[in-house]
């Protein structure tokens, strides 16, 4: 990954993890997925790769979708830093404010008032300007906007494609070891379909599983837990493999990553008070 800057934080100490925000100044990130919905709006021309093949072309007027555990990388598209800025929503807290699960059908949305609104929402808390009740209901009110113009409710739950019940059974062991012939017999699938999973999917099993357990370390660290206590959670082999791993994905070690989201909320916390 090429980065010239990441940063993260969270707006307000009450929204919990349920909402995190991040600027990520970047000419490339790595393929990595997130436990969480990603709202992301930029200010030159942009890409948003998507999987192993599909790449979308994003500007200032519009707002990138990115679905929990969707595999994904930011990009720039003119040979410099892009700078992202990303809101981070608990699937759990977008199901409440949809009234069921959303669909997108679009991962690129050409809005360009709400991507005004995402960017001055974001700089505004940043800037230690916007904190407590009314970033959420600012928050709220820009979800339900872009809920009601851009998504649909999820489908009815049909059959399910063999690469999703990999999917499904490494999201539900991803502090485990999981080999490939175990994996065949616990999910059910054949070997010829854990060769095409990346093609459907975007990374190799093996490195799917490894960034399913970097993105459960991010939601473990935002709730203040230690570094070793995560490393040893997320099966890593130990907290300098977890700072190395977290560090080439996210751009910051655990520790950097830990302060700046505790910075922010004190800060915030500090401003709604006095």
């Amino acid at each position: 990954m090429n980065a010239a800057g990441m940063r993260y934080w969270r707006p307000v100490a009450e929204a919990g993890t349920d909402l995190g925000c991040g600027c990520l100044n970047v000419e490339q990130t790595m393929l990595h997925l997130h436990e969480e919905w990603q709202f992301a709006a930029t200010e030159t021309p942009s890409r948003l790769s998507l999987g192993a093949f599909r790449r979308h072309d994003a500007g200032a007027q519009h707002v990138t979708v990115v679905a929990p555990y969707a595999v994904h990388a930011e990009g720039s598209a003119i040979g410099e830093p892009a700078c992202w800025h990303t809101l981070y929503v608990a699937p759990q807290l977008l199901d409440e404010l949809h009234g069921g699960v959303p669909v997108f059908q679009q991962a690129v949305v050409r809005d360009a008032a709400a991507a005004l609104e995402l960017r001055d929402l974001l700089a505004q808390s940043s800037e230690g300007v916007l904190v407590g009740t009314e970033f959420l209901a600012r928050a709220a009110r820009w979800l339900r906007q872009l809920l009601a113009a851009w998504a649909r409710p999820g489908a009815v739950p049909g059959s399910v494609h063999p690469v999703e019940r990999v999917r499904v059974y490494l999201q539900a062991h991803v502090s485990e070891p999981v080999g490939l012939e175990h994996l065949e017999t616990a999910a059910g699938v054949t070997p010829s379909l854990t060769r095409s999973f990346s093609r459907t999917v975007g990374l190799p099993v093996k490195s799917y599983h490894a960034q399913l357990r970097l993105a459960r370390a991010r939601r473990l660290l935002a709730q203040g837990r230690s570094a070793t206590w995560v490393a040893h959670e997320c099966g890593f082999a130990d907290q300098s493999h977890l700072s190395r791993r977290f560090k080439e994905c996210h751009g910051v070690t655990p520790g950097v990553f830990q302060a700046q989201w505790r910075t922010q909320a004190d800060a915030s916390g500090a401003a709604a008070i006095s």
